[in-house]
């Protein structure tokens, strides 16, 4: 995939009608979030879940114009990326999960004989590219492959990129970069509610979970509408209620036992 196959950035939001009775989930380029997308299908949640990759300076206009009800999105990646305190001030989100941080490298380059590297051997055989946006990662890839210079990207970006004449190699020193879960704190009581059931699959939640099936409204409404059940009588005792009448019917039953046969 190249920069050109990335969809331009979030358009202002129009509603149609067939895309209300869906769930609209975003990701930012490299993140592959398709193995909770199959679950989600699986186990035939509703409503039908909508997927779409968006460019990553574009995923906050899509979430605040409604265009999408949730997005995976990278942080701490870019200068305006927020780190996970800041984007909570705004939005709800999870994390999930840290990437590694790699040098991409042409095919003919020296450091290509070790199988991972530090930073610091990186600099010392060669000048790395300033560090590309996610959206200009696919160039910055190219240029590499012409010879300008190796390129630090996160491991799945590389991988998105990947071409026959570039290879990469883990940077061990490296911080890693997280990837989260986002959406808008203002979301309708439904909505809501699916993304936390779609927040069960991707944080691993069990199809056999009461949490991951909600009870349906007609559910809910049967169960609002059922009596409360009644505490059954405790059973009296013959001879009357309480203390003397306990007493009574021994009596009587001691007299039956001393009457002479």
């Amino acid at each position: 995939m190249t920069e050109s196959d990335l969809p331009e950035a979030a358009q202002p939001h129009t509603h149609d009608p067939e895309e209300e009775d869906q769930f609209a989930v975003g990701y930012v380029p490299g993140v592959m979030p398709g193995k909770w997308f199959r679950r989600w299908e699986e186990r035939h949640h509703k409503p039908v879940l909508s997927q779409q990759q968006l460019r990553a300076d574009g995923w906050r206009e899509a979430l605040t114009n409604g265009d999408i009800k949730a997005c995976f999105v990278r942080l701490d990646w870019e200068e305006q990326d927020p780190s996970l305190e800041e984007l909570r001030q705004n939005f709800r989100a999870v994390a999930l999960y840290e990437e590694l941080q790699v040098a991409v490298l042409d095919q003919d380059h020296i450091l290509t004989v070790a199988e991972s590297l530090t930073t610091d051997e990186l600099n010392a055989e060669s000048s790395p590219q300033q560090k590309p946006a996610t959206d200009d990662a696919g160039m910055a890839v190219e240029l590499t492959a012409a010879g300008v210079g190796p390129v630090i990207l996160p491991m799945s970006l590389a991988r998105l990129h990947h071409r026959k004449d570039v290879t990469y190699r883990q940077l061990t020193d490296a911080p890693t970069i997280p990837v989260a879960l986002v959406w808008p704190q203002d979301l309708s009581e439904e909505d809501e509610a699916t993304v936390q059931q779609f927040v069960g699959i991707v944080r691993g939640r069990s199809a056999n979970s009461g949490r991951d099936t909600p009870p349906s409204k007609e559910q809910e409404s049967k169960k609002k509408k059922q009596p409360q059940k009644q505490q059954p009588k405790a059973p009296q005792r013959r001879g009357g209620k309480g203390p003397k009448g306990a007493k009574a019917a021994s009596a009587s039953k001691n007299a039956r036992r001393r009457r002479p046969r």
